[in-house]
């Protein structure tokens, strides 16, 4: 099988610095200090452990981590270049925001790509290929209670299915999009997402790839007209 690399949102507002949230880490093994830092803020970004505008203070972050401020700059600097950190000459580095014309800009982007990847992918599924997609599907569904464990599950689930896109940059490209809205994402009907998610199951039992493309693009424009109407309703467009 193909391997590529590839609710309430959380306030953009921000806090006054960093808090206690971040794992302190063993000395890597194989990979550099460098990617074991990047990999934990990019991880607790994500899972909304540090809050959109939340101050990244080096000092707390090195000794909470247990690293030199060294590795720890690198990280911050890849966490900027991949739109996750904002770093600026007055307040230092920051969990990077969103505003609601960033929003509708990545969902443009995504509803103009995805239908057509999803479309390649289910056509390219193979029997086996099709029951653990599914079951991957469900379970992703089985953890809508569970925002974290949900978010690794709809990640992994929508990597492995673009992956049969042969896409390789453009799924590179979704995940990091997907990314860049996921901490903030909430659908206000969560009943209308699992029905979205319950039609392209069933897509993709029976590869029916033009519909499945359909119900994608669909369920994106959902996902970003609520996604929109929260941070104006708060505030932050």
């Amino acid at each position: 099988m193909p391997h590529n690399s590839a609710g309430t949102p959380n306030s953009p507002g921000g806090t006054p610095g960093t808090t206690g949230v971040l794992p302190q880490l063993d000395r890597p093994d194989v990979r550099s200090i460098e990617e074991v830092v990047t990999t934990a803020l990019r991880d607790a970004i994500l899972s909304g452990e540090l809050r959109p505008g939340e101050r990244l203070l080096q000092e707390q972050l090195a000794d909470q981590l247990r690293v030199s401020r060294i590795p720890l700059r690198d990280a911050l600097r890849r966490l900027e270049a991949e739109g996750l950190v904002r770093i600026g000459p007055r307040r230092g580095a920051e969990v990077a925001s969103l505003s609601r014309a960033d929003v509708i800009e990545v969902y443009d982007i995504r509803i103009s790509l995805e239908p057509e990847l999803m479309r390649r992918a289910v056509s390219a599924l193979g029997i086996a290929d099709i029951k653990r997609l599914v079951d991957m599907s469900e379970q992703m569904d089985a953890r809508v209670d569970e925002p974290a464990e949900g978010r690794r599950a709809r990640r992994a689930f929508y990597s492995e299915l673009y992956a049969y896109a042969d896409r390789p940059r453009t799924h590179r490209f979704i995940l990091g999009l997907r990314d860049d809205v996921q901490r903030y994402h909430v659908m206000k009907n969560s009943e209308r997402a699992l029905h979205d998610h319950a039609e392209l199951r069933e897509c993709i039992r029976v590869k029916d790839a033009l519909r499945a493309a359909q119900v994608h693009g669909e369920h994106l424009r959902r996902a970003c007209a609520d996604l929109v109407e929260v941070l104006e309703r708060e505030g932050s467009a």
